[in-house]
């Protein structure tokens, strides 16, 4: 064994001598590897640093003209003929600004406008509207069978599950009192005002189904804030926004009328009520201020009252005794007032501390009850059975009203239905998207409106409808969307 290898070892060194023979007679430089690489060469070694720095010469910058229209940077004295100059630009400054403000739209065009004041016609009332106040009974202590059964038989019967009526975020919405033609309006964020026609359709050759009916005005630059029936007069709607007017519109000639304008603060105007009659307007504004005005003295300037230090962003007037407006502060209260003492001392009657911002207040039907929703989560009932100053919390309900920024904040509203006068009952929204409806005799939830497969987003605004023989909701959302339960 030891032999065949010494005599592959010797055969191997002969092939070894004779490649590199060949490798010099071909000249190919030697290799450095066993794997035939040519030798790496070593790296030259590097220069010593000197202690200086390499330092980067500066660019001179050349100097670049203010983008600004000031003559003054631009070097130019002023004198008599550039002045005219100057006025022009500051001209078309304001122009541009002008033309970015969001524009009225109090009239629609057309076919458009003969359309819709034919769907008024049949909105036509004998002009004012009744106010009933119930009768003073016994306190119910349990819900009646017959208003559960109402409650949980409403459903969203339309064919669409939602039915778009304003541009943007709805802020406020109203039945129209006619208990015939069902008429729903709302008020969004941007200020426009959008009516829909409930139980109508309309064909569009472009749809393959029928289509709502809807027609949208712009009557305000800014969000509308609160909107109302003229009790006086059934065919004026009024609405109040922060823009810092209170218009309404004339349903029988289908346009706008500027009822109320604050020239003198420019405050937004952030919720309104008005008397039985019609002639007296009670409005709340941000900063605090509560204000009336008497539209048969419409020369006369509107009164107004420092009441809270912080915005009152609702106010209510008792419907059995007109005295009483309440206000709903983001002071932390819900305090109630007696209007014939506000011109020389004005105090409040009560006043009922919450633990966050109060976002509403309305009185009950029969005047004896006082509801109102804050940001600490919790609905309120204040109640009597005696004088408005003997009131006292009744209920707390634990409810989440912590509606966000991009949903709008909740309001708890009566039904100030004659038909459900037996037991006083009120709705609100909920954040998990259902519409919620309470007793306002016991505190307990009576029944959720609500269908997964057409609500997919908070009825943040809900109301009733105030003459309807059978019981009828009105809801509206963050998208300008809303939905009808009867």
């Amino acid at each position: 064994m030891s032999q065949k290898l010494s005599e592959y070892e010797r055969e191997r060194q002969k092939n070894i001598e004779r490649n590199k023979e060949l490798l010099k007679q071909l000249k190919v430089p030697s290799v450095g590897s066993k794997h035939g690489l040519p030798a790496a060469k070593k790296p030259e070694p590097a220069a010593k640093k000197s202690g200086a720095q390499h330092k980067v010469k500066p660019v001179k910058k050349e100097k670049v003209a203010p983008s600004r229209a000031s003559a003054r940077l631009r070097g130019i004295a002023a004198d008599a003929n550039n002045e005219e100059g100057l006025k022009r630009t500051a001209e078309e400054f304001r122009e541009l600004q002008e033309a970015k403000k969001p524009k009225r739209v109090a009239k629609l065009e057309g076919q458009e406008h003969q359309d819709f004041l034919k769907i008024l016609e049949d909105t036509k009332m004998d002009g004012k509207i009744t106010v009933k106040i119930p009768n003073d009974g016994p306190p119910s202590d349990k819900v009646p069978k017959s208003l559960q059964e109402e409650a949980s038989n409403l459903d969203i019967r339309h064919i669409w599950p939602t039915v778009k009526v304003t541009p943007e975020r709805i802020n406020f919405a109203a039945f129209h009192p006619s208990s015939t033609k069902i008429l729903a309006c709302a008020g969004d964020m941007s200020g426009s005002l959008g009516f829909w026609d409930v139980n109508a359709e309309k064909e569009d050759p472009d749809e393959e189904h029928p289509q709502p009916v809807v027609y949208t005005y712009r009557p305000h630059t800014r969000s509308v804030t609160c909107m109302m029936y003229n009790p006086g007069n059934a065919s004026q709607l009024y609405t109040s926004s922060y823009d810092g007017t209170i218009q309404y519109f004339d349903m029988e000639k289908a346009t706008f009328v500027n009822a109320l304008e604050d020239k003198d603060s420019g405050l937004p105007f952030t919720n309104f009520d008005m008397t039985h009659d019609g002639q007296n307007i009670w409005f709340s504004t941000s900063d605090g201020t509560v204000g009336h005005y008497d539209r048969r003295s419409p020369k006369s300037k509107h009164s107004t009252y420092d009441l809270r230090e912080k915005k009152v962003g609702c106010i209510s007037l008792n419907l059995a005794d007109q005295n009483y407006l309440a206000c709903a502060s983001n002071d932390r209260s819900a305090t109630i007032w007696d209007v014939r003492h506000m011109k020389k001392n004005p105090k409040p009657l009560l006043e009922f501390e919450h633990g966050y911002a109060v976002s509403a207040c309305y009185w009950s039907p029969n005047g004896k009850k006082l509801l109102t929703t804050s940001y600490d989560n919790r609905l309120r009932i204040m109640g009597t059975d005696k004088q408005i100053k003997d009131m006292e919390l009744e209920h707390s309900i634990e409810h989440n009203n912590r509606t966000g920024k991009w949903v709008t904040l909740f309001r708890a509203k009566w039904n100030y239905n004659p038909s459900a006068f037996s037991h006083s009952h009120f709705c609100v929204a909920s954040m998990n998207h259902p519409v919620e409806i309470y007793s306002g005799e016991t505190g307990e939830r009576i029944c959720e409106l609500y269908d997964p497969e057409k609500v997919t987003a908070v009825p943040a605004v809900c109301l009733f409808h105030p003459t309807s023989p059978k019981m009828m909701v009105l809801s509206g959302n963050g998208s300008g969307r809303m939905a009808c339960w009867s």
